[in-house]
């Protein structure tokens, strides 16, 4: 597995993504445009000291509907499933549970769904339209 710091860095403009984003509508036979997930989530993954980066899993609900599972990676790109969480804050958990749900037992932090788009998307721009 390619370590996290050897990631190509390649340059990444609005009109490529857009580009990207336009296909993928073009070609999706779902509504879902994308999914948001609160700062609060980011940070209480990006928290745990041995997190190098977030990666994103694709999978689908109860409803067939696609979702997003957030998982924070260590520097070798493994996923930080099997070490003890770090406990968070009570504001940050209430914050949360507004936004998308934080699955916590004694060998897993792992967050999903977020919210997603429709209805919750930004005003019109590259990504959406």
């Amino acid at each position: 597995m390619d370590s996290l710091s050897e990631a190509p860095k390649q340059p990444f403009t609005l009109e490529q993504a857009g580009d990207w984003t336009r296909r993928f509508r073009e070609q999706s036979e779902h509504a879902v445009k994308g999914h948001l997930f609160d700062r609060a989530v980011l940070e209480t993954l990006l928290a745990r000291s041995e997190a190098a980066g977030l990666r994103f899993y694709y999978g689908r609900d109860e409803e067939n509907q696609p979702q997003l599972v957030m998982v924070a990676v260590d520097a070798d790109g493994n996923d930080l499933v099997n070490s003890t969480p770090q406990r968070m804050p009570a504001e940050t958990e209430s914050m949360l549970m507004a936004t998308a749900s934080l699955s916590s037992s004694d060998d897993e932090t792992i967050v999903g769904p977020g919210k997603t788009c429709p209805p919750c998307c930004s005003t019109t721009n590259l990504l959406n339209s």
